[in-house]
């Protein structure tokens, strides 16, 4: 739209100054591009945000999982003989005949029980599943291990493996030492 920007009567000395308004096809067109463009990458930015929202809850119930196992082991008198057979043989890594975690007569007494554990599907250590928990797996490994002035027969590395259901793995890991009572 244009229109004289001075009066008629001065228009008729002069030759008049003509002002438009408004835009022009090629700038709607432009601003149109530039608008969807920008759209776009924010519905991409969105759709990728809202695809991995999960993952930090998975992990994070791997997590869970593993810690709770470690402190489970870490719970367990770390000693060199057997509970039930203090006059026996050391320890060994690994269950003696007849331990289990859980629903045994002998529990795992000593961390190093634990070691060769593991369970598909979550479990307390009464052998009760956890609902919702039935596709992650779990599993353990301990070696004896020196650490500073901690000889190699006094010290135990534990590493508990969770698997999440998406196959992701989560390793935590702990250090203990023997000591006497």
């Amino acid at each position: 739209m244009c229109s004289a920007a001075e009066p008629a009567a001065r228009r008729r000395r002069a030759p008049a100054r003509v002002r438009c308004r408004g835009v022009t096809l090629v700038e709607v067109i432009v601003f149109i591009l530039i608008v969807s463009i920008a759209l776009g990458a924010i519905v991409n930015l969105l759709a990728l945000a809202t695809a991995r929202s999960g993952d930090p809850l998975v992990r994070r119930q791997s997590l869970a999982v593993g810690e709770a196992l470690v402190r489970e082991i870490d719970a367990v008198p770390y000693h060199l003989k057997e509970a039930y057979n203090p006059t026996g043989p050391n320890d060994a890594i690994g269950p003696e005949a007849g331990e289990a975690r859980s629903g045994a007569s002998l529990p795992f007494d000593n961390p190093n029980d634990y070691s060769g554990y593991s369970e598909t599907g979550v479990v307390t250590p009464d052998g009760t599943a956890i609902s919702g928990l039935g596709t992650y797996s779990a599993s353990v490994s301990a070696s004896q291990q020196a650490l500073g002035g901690i000889p190699l027969g006094s010290g135990l590395l534990v590493s508990v493996t969770v698997t999440a259901p998406s196959g992701e793995p989560v390793t935590i890991t702990s250090f203990r030492s023997m000591y006497a009572p």
